[in-house]
């Protein structure tokens, strides 16, 4: 039975079994592929006292790739038994057991694995255990959560390497590997090139991320003397990374500190994740005075502290639980003794539940501490009560309602003079109650109307109340497309004052506005609109504008015009004017003006486009007026073309912009602008920022020219010359030509650039004023890198008795060349320059000198050991490389002494 039908019957079959499977204790099984299932019933054995043991239930999964997912993990194999009596899962021959913990991944492969999917445990035997570090070869192999342990085992960090036999390896009577973090070796043989060379009683390997290493930090101070900073990384079970901090201080009192940083994920029923941050360090060093004129020090402990917890309480009468988070900062190390937050502790917290008819929601903020004698920055609700039912609709009518009841302690409203006079904060209960009705209906045809009430009380136990009503109705009757008239009316009322800052409402006073509006097409493409309102509560002066506009859309003309006459005071607020003729076509004109009654007309701008017959050549010119001043303020010019023909061998583009600033009683007269010519890969472009003054402004303006290639070439280059221009003397004040090389291929790239000082009106000489060229050189066995980098500073106008600073920086520059003909060099030499020149008027400033620095790496894929040699300051190091240790300095010789940092971490780098 194969094919399409097999597969619908392995898929109803294979829903069954995952359905049964997913009953041991809420681990989910999926089966993914499988070619049969089989059920079978095994009668249990004769017992000695003559009774059977129960009777067991087994499920037969085979075929040629059998994958099953548990939760996370994945079993891949031929056949799997599934006991479903014992809640076991039996991979019967060869198989793997893919799984992920703290991060970590580890394959398992071998055969008789027997999976418990109630303790979650595994055995087996001659198991290959397998993570993104090492490799580990058990006879007999066991798994609980967060931990696998394993007999006569044999591992190594060398196995993903290639090579054989592996460099180093170990055989132990018992390991234990805790995924993601460690491994613990007893009784175990280190084991070179697979000759046994030395006994070690335990061996610990680091498996962590950088961040989860141990780290070590010594220190000397004059104030607190000697000290240690220790962070020492450990799990817990299968869920729980954490890190003990240990500080330890010479002078202080108490003299030790600790503290732990913690992260857990799901480590509880309820609970999602859990967070704890918490050091509690020694005070520093302060002397404090007495009154009596005698000085104590300080002593006793400051504390961090951040806790955060989150999750999902099973609560059935809600439809997914009840969710929570809480939350305990307090932050003290580091903080003045006269910080208003020092020794405070902000908690919050807020639990969720969604039922069918409503939701509710408890929310907690609170701090605790010294009183606080100045504004709260925050609102304290100790607690908050929040009801909100669903949403109830009848037909076309609508009502939500919310109510949020809470004793709050937070800043007093500097409105309210009561709440002032009780202090910076105030206390006291509030409530809250926000509905929103809603009703719609449509009382003939065409016509629609709507009504609609938004109110918000807030009602204090001091006897204070704000309320905020909002109240809209309208009813609009569309007639045709375009053709429309409405009624709106607006109701808003605001009232009462808050003893709280945080919801403190500006009063304004109320309104009652009645508005109309009418949309009329007469014909396709023209339209008209026009709106009036009229507030009720307020004078003729304040009475809002008018609104008319007129809109044509016709091809080639486009119009728009929009005027806002008030007219309750006779003035006309607002008016703008856009339109185009000629769109779509070779020839465009475009006119915009507008006028406000604050600042009386703006700008009017004139435009007008040629545009050439394949659409790619255009010229436009744009006259800008200033209608206040009845002047012509400035004049934009604008150019593109491209050529017609032989537009792919030889193609040519040019686009230039020029703007002219005209003189008037605000401005400055400018000219700016920008012009470029493009042929095949060529470009020229010029770019100025002018000032027409006879004066000029020799410190802004500028002019520039450049000749390069197009961006994006593999060889890509520029020429410039120019720089600040004195308009009044007619010439660059100090110029420079500047050169840039940038040349990339495959493994390679170069890059360059030059400026030079040539004469100007401020500049008499020609010299080089900066310099650079890096790049790298990929050669498959060498590899070459770096940087030279020179500046010239004068200090003073260019002259040549000015003070001169030249500075020759050489980032590394760095030749390294592989060693061997393997796919995988074993090691490298490298050669390094490290170099800071810097000359003042010619003078080679200390220590002046270059320093060559070679290398020396054999890299060996599961450790490396390098050393390096610096003849100049006669330092020499050799350094070892280790799976989870990082890079230590293991010998240090300089010329002060020799050192061990492996033994004196305080003396390494």
């Amino acid at each position: 039975m194969r094919g399409p039908k097999l597969g619908r019957w392995l898929l109803g079959l294979g829903l069954l079994a995952a359905g049964l499977l997913g009953t041991a204790q809420a681990r989910t099984v999926k089966i993914i592929s499988a070619d049969r299932l089989e059920l079978r019933k095994l009668t249990g054995d004769l017992l000695p006292d003559g009774t059977h043991a129960p009777d067991q239930e087994i499920v037969v999964i085979s075929g040629e790739k059998v994958e099953l997912h548990i939760d996370d993990d994945v079993i891949l194999a031929t056949r799997v038994e599934y006991n479903r009596t014992r809640r076991t899962l039996t991979i019967i021959g060869a198989g793997e057991y893919d799984t992920v913990q703290n991060g970590s991944s580890e394959v398992l492969k071998g055969s008789g694995l027997v999976v418990d999917l109630g303790s979650e445990a595994l055995t087996g035997e001659d198991v290959l255990i397998s993570d993104s570090q090492l490799e580990i070869l058990g006879e007999a192999v066991s798994r609980v959560p967060g931990q696998l342990t394993a007999t006569n085992s044999y591992f190594t960090a060398c196995a993903k390497c290639g090579r054989t036999p592996n460099d180093y390896a170990f055989r132990a009577k018992n390991v234990r590997l805790y995924p993601g973090d460690r491994l613990v070796a007893y009784d175990a043989t280190l084991l070179l090139a697979d000759v046994p060379v030395l006994f070690l009683p335990v061996v610990v390997l680091p498996l962590q991320d950088p961040d989860r290493q141990p780290k070590f930090n010594f220190g000397q101070s004059a104030v607190d003397g000697f000290t240690v900073q220790a962070d020492l990384p450990f799990v817990i079970g299968s869920s729980t990374l954490g890190t003990t901090l240990l500080r330890f201080y010479q002078n202080r009192s108490p003299f030790l500190g600790f503290g732990v940083d913690l992260k857990s994920y799901s480590p509880w029923p309820g609970v999602d994740r859990l967070n704890l941050y918490a050091l509690a360090s020694p005070k520093p060093l302060t002397t404090i005075t007495n009154p009596d004129g005698t000085t104590t020090r300080a002593s006793g402990y400051e504390i961090n502290l951040n806790f955060a917890v989150r999750g999902n309480l099973n609560y059935s009468p809600a439809l997914t639980g009840i969710d929570y988070k809480f939350s305990a900062v307090r932050t003290d190390i580091g903080r003045a003794d006269n910080d208003p937050a020092r020794g405070v502790t902000d908690v919050s917290g807020t639990a969720t539940a969604d039922f069918p008819d409503y939701s509710v929601a408890l929310n907690y903020t609170d701090r605790y501490g010294p009183a606080p004698t100045v504004a709260l920055p925050n609102v304290l609700a100790r607690p908050e009560v929040v009801f909100d039912p669903k949403p109830y609709r009848l037909g076309n009518f609508s009502a939500d309602f919310k109510v949020t009841v809470g004793n709050y302690t937070a800043a007093s409203n500097p409105l309210s003079r009561s709440a002032q006079a009780q202090g910076p904060n105030f206390s006291t209960l509030r409530l809250e109650e926000n509905h929103v009705l809603g009703f719609s209906a449509k009382p003939w045809q065409g016509a629609t109307f709507t009504l609609s009430n938004t109110f918000t009380g807030r009602y204090y136990l001091t006897g204070a109340r704000v309320v905020n009503l909002n109240v809209t109705a309208n009813l609009t009757q569309i007639f045709s497309t375009g053709n429309s008239v409405a009624l709106n009316y607006v109701y808003t009322r605001q009232e009462g004052t808050s003893p709280f800052a945080f919801d403190a409402v500006y009063i304004r006073p109320p309104s009652s506005t009645l508005s109309a509006t009418v949309n009329v097409t007469p014909t396709p493409g023209f339209s008209l609109s026009a709106s009036q309102g009229y507030d009720f509560f307020q004078p003729s002066s304040a009475q809002p504008a008018a609104n008319f506009g007129v809109q044509l859309q016709r091809d080639p003309v486009s119009a728009s015009i929009n005027l806002a006459p008030n007219f309750f005071t006779g003035n006309l607020e607002t008016a703008n004017l856009n339109a185009v003729v000629g769109q779509n076509r070779s020839f465009v004109l475009g006119l915009t003006a507008g006028y406000t009654l604050l600042s009386g007309p703006g700008i009017a701008s004139l435009s007008a486009d040629a545009i050439g017959g394949p659409r790619t050549n255009t010229f436009g010119v744009t006259l800008n007026y200033d209608l206040k001043q009845q002047l012509l303020s400035s004049v934009n010019l604008r150019a593109a073309a491209v050529a017609t023909r032989d537009t792919v061998l030889n193609p040519v583009s040019l686009t230039a912009n020029e703007t002219i600033v005209l003189q008037t009683p605000t401005q400055t007269p400018t000219l700016s602008g920008q012009a470029t010519l493009t042929t095949g890969s060529f470009q020229v472009t010029s770019a100025h920022n002018l000032t027409l003054t006879p004066a000029g402004n020799p410190l802004s303006d500028r002019i520039t020219f450049s000749v390069g290639s197009v961006a994006g070439a593999a060889l890509n280059w520029s020429v410039g010359y120019g720089g600040l221009y004195d308009i009044a003397r007619l010439g660059w004040t100090k110029p420079t030509v500047t050169a840039n090389l940038t040349a990339t291929r495959q493994g390679q790239q170069l890059r360059a650039q030059a400026s030079l000082n040539v004469p100007g009106l401020d500049q008499s000489i020609t010299e080089l004023g900066s310099a650079s060229i890096a790049g790298n050189y990929d050669l498959g066995r060498a590899f070459v890198s770096g940087g030279a980098y020179y500046t010239r500073i004068r200090s003073g106008t260019g002259t040549a008795t000015q003070s001169v600073t030249d500075t020759l920086t050489f980032q590394p520059l760095t030749v390294t060349v592989a060693l061997g003909n393997g796919p995988r060099p074993g090691a490298y030499i490298s050669g390094t320059l490290r170099s800071a020149l810097t000359w003042q008027d010619g003078v080679l400033q200390a220590p002046g000198r270059i320093e060559p620095i070679l290398l020396f790496t054999v890299d060996r894929c599961c450790w490396a050991f390098q050393v390096e040699i610096n003849p100049v300051d006669q330092r020499y190091r050799i350094g070892l490389s280790l799976p989870g240790g990082g890079t230590q300095p293991a010998f240090d010789v300089t010329s002060s002494g020799v050192s061990v940092p492996l033994l004196n971490p305080g003396s390494g780098y």
